[in-house]
């Protein structure tokens, strides 16, 4: 991964525990807390404005911040073939994006929701780093 990691990222996921409560009704509903996934990790954060992607003939200013994290941080590589084949390899991303997906970073009031994940590849089964996109959120939201 190039570039300077500048700060520690840390990403957690909204997800059940296996308990239940009583709901109130004579039934149960399963128990969900924040469970962490990538636990201070050494990333790269790029506020709004601060990129460049190319287009057609030209170019913009990327306009939403976003965390670049080296793919050990992210992920794994994880053998896919069946049992007795020989090993393939893929990368598999822990991170996704939605509403249950959260990220923090150490040096930066506030907390950002995941809006987008993309694996870069600098060969076939070599990821260079992971992109996540995030969006600023209120933390009386959270």
């Amino acid at each position: 991964m190039r570039g300077t990691l500048t700060h520690l990222v840390t990403v957690e996921h909204y997800q059940e525990t296996g308990e239940t409560v009583d709901d109130g009704a004579g039934g149960t509903i399963p128990v969900e807390e924040w469970a962490t996934v990538v636990d201070g990790e050494p990333g790269r954060f790029e506020p709004a404005g601060q990129g460049y992607v190319r287009e057609d003939q030209g170019g913009r200013v990327y306009s939403t911040p976003r965390v670049f994290l080296p793919p050990r941080a992210a992920g794994e590589m994880v053998d896919t073939a069946p049992d007795g084949e020989p090993a393939d390899y893929e990368y598999q991303v822990a991170v996704d994006e939605g509403d249950d997906w959260r990220l923090t970073i150490a040096g930066l009031a506030g907390q950002f929701a995941v809006t987008d994940v993309d694996v870069h590849y600098e060969g076939p089964e070599r990821p260079s780093h992971v992109v996540i996109e995030v969006e600023k959120v209120d933390s009386e939201d959270n």
